[in-house]
C-alpha cells in the first residue's frame, strides 16, 4: 500500500468539491440541457477562450463547450459587457471532456470567460446577441415552473437533464447527508412502497409523471424536490467529505451503476437507466479527474488503463442515445448487447478497484474527516 503525502491528497478533494459545487448548480439550470444546437460548441484551447465563437439569436441556447488542453483544469463563464454580470457556467471541466452550458440570453454583448485552475485568465473576443427581450435570463426552476403549469408534457421532457446532472454527483452522495434521500431517494424498503406519503425527491416524481398522476399529486412533489436541492446548493459550504471517499467512489460510481442501473432496478417509468449510466460514467471520470496528478507520480500505467477505460464505456453508453435525444430502454437491448455492456463495465471496475487501496489514507486527528 502506497503512503503518500496527505498534503497532496487534501489538494485532489478539495478539487473534487468544487467539481460537486458546480454540478449542484447545474442541476438547477439543468433543464436547458437538451436544447443544443448546431454551431454552439465552444473549444477552450491552451491559448485561447472560444475562438471564433458566434453569437446565437436571443433566447433558449446550450453551449457544448470542449477542453481541448492536455492538462489544465478549466472554470467556463458567458459574461455580459461589464464582464461582471454571469448567464452561464461550468466551474470544472476537465481536459479532454466537454459539457453542456445552458443559458438564456437576452439581447446584448457577451464575452466567454475561461479561468485555469492554474491561475491564468482569458477572456474570448465579444460578440451581439440580437433578436426579441426575454424574460427570466437567469431561470433555473423550469421543471418545477412545468409542472405548477400543469404542462407535465414539458415535465417529462425536463426531469431527464435535471436528474441526470445530479446522478453525476456520486463522488459525494455520502457527503449530503439527508439530502440525498430527499433528492433521490428510492421507495424500496418504505412501507406501502411506491404509496409511502413520505417518499421524494427525482425518482417520486419520474413514477408520478409516467404513471399518470394527476398535477394536483405531482405540485407537492416537484416544489419539495427544488426547496430540496436549493437546501443542498446552500448548505453545501459547510459539508465535509471524509478523506478516503473520493478514491472509493472512483469504483464504487459504477460498481452502483452495474448493480441498479443496468439491471433496471432503478427505473421509475422514464426507462432512461441507459442514460443515467452514463452520467454515472462521466461522475467517475470527474472523481477521476481529481487524482490525475497522485496517479501520474504513483501509477501512470493504471492512469492509462482506467481512462482508456472510461473513455470506452462512456461512449458505449453514449451510442444508446437516440438522434431526438431519447434513449434506447434498457430492456430493448439485445442478449448480445447487454453481455457485451456488461464484461465492459465489469473489466473497468476490476481496474478501478485498485484505486481505493493505492490511496488509502490512515485517519489521523489532523486529517480532513466526518
Amino acid at each position: 500500500m502506497h503512503q503518500l503525502p496527505s498534503p497532496r491528497v487534501v489538494v485532489g478533494l478539495l478539487i473534487v468539491l468544487v467539481v460537486v459545487a458546480a454540478v449542484v448548480s447545474a442541476t438547477e439550470a439543468s433543464p436547458y440541457a437538451g436544447a443544443a444546437g448546431a454551431g454552439n460548441t465552444i473549444v477552450i484551447t491552451s491559448t485561447q477562450c472560444a475562438p471564433g465563437w458566434s453569437a446565437p439569436r436571443s433566447g433558449q441556447t446550450v453551449f457544448t463547450v470542449d477542453n481541448t488542453t492536455r492538462n489544465d483544469i478549466f472554470g467556463v463563464d458567458v459574461v455580459g459587457a461589464n464582464q461582471l454580470t454571469v448567464y452561464g457556467e461550468i466551474e470544472m471541466l476537465a481536459p479532454g471532456t466537454s459539457d453542456q452550458m445552458p443559458v438564456v440570453l437576452p439581447p446584448g454583448r457577451y464575452s466567454f470567460e475561461c479561468e485555469s485552475f492554474a491561475g491564468s485568465e482569458r477572456f474570448s473576443q465579444s460578440e451581439v446577441v440580437e433578436g426579441p427581450p426575454v424574460d427570466d435570463a437567469h431561470g433555473t426552476v423550469a421543471l418545477t415552473k412545468a409542472v405548477d403549469a400543469g404542462d407535465l408534457d414539458e415535465a417529462r421532457l425536463l426531469w431527464l437533464p435535471a436528474h441526470l446532472d445530479y446522478e453525476r454527483l456520486g463522488a459525494a452522495y455520502d457527503t449530503f447527508g439527508n439530502f440525498n434521500d430527499e433528492i433521490n431517494g428510492r421507495p424500496l424498503g418504505l412501507q406501502g412502497g411506491v404509496n409511502n406519503p413520505h417518499w421524494e425527491g427525482f425518482f417520486r416524481l419520474e413514477y408520478g409523471l409516467w404513471h399518470a398522476q394527476s398535477v394536483a399529486e405531482l405540485v407537492p412533489v416537484a416544489n419539495a424536490l427544488d426547496r430540496a436541492v436549493h437546501g443542498l446548493v446552500e448548505q453545501f459550504p459547510s459539508m465535509v467529505m471524509p478523506i478516503n471517499d473520493l478514491s472509493l467512489r472512483t469504483h464504487e460510481i459504477l460498481e452502483n451503476t452495474l448493480q441498479f442501473e443496468l439491471t433496471g432496478e432503478t427505473d421509475e417509468g422514464s426507462n432512461t437507466n441507459l442514460a443515467t449510466a452514463w452520467a454515472n460514467a462521466q461522475g467517475t471520470e470527474l472523481a477521476l479527474a481529481a487524482l490525475v496528478p497522485l496517479l501520474e507520480s504513483s501509477d501512470p500505467a493504471l492512469l492509462a488503463q482506467v481512462k482508456a477505460g472510461l473513455t470506452a464505456i462512456t461512449a458505449e453508453l453514449k451510442s444508446y442515445e437516440r438522434p431526438n435525444g431519447t434513449w434506447t430502454p434498457l430492456q430493448s437491448l439485445t442478449t448480445g448487447q447487454r453481455e457485451q455492456l456488461d464484461g465492459n463495465l465489469d473489466q473497468l471496475l476490476e481496474e478501478l478497484s485498485h484505486i481505493p487501496d493505492l490511496f488509502d489514507i490512515p485517519i489521523t486527528p489532523e486529517s480532513p474527516n466526518d
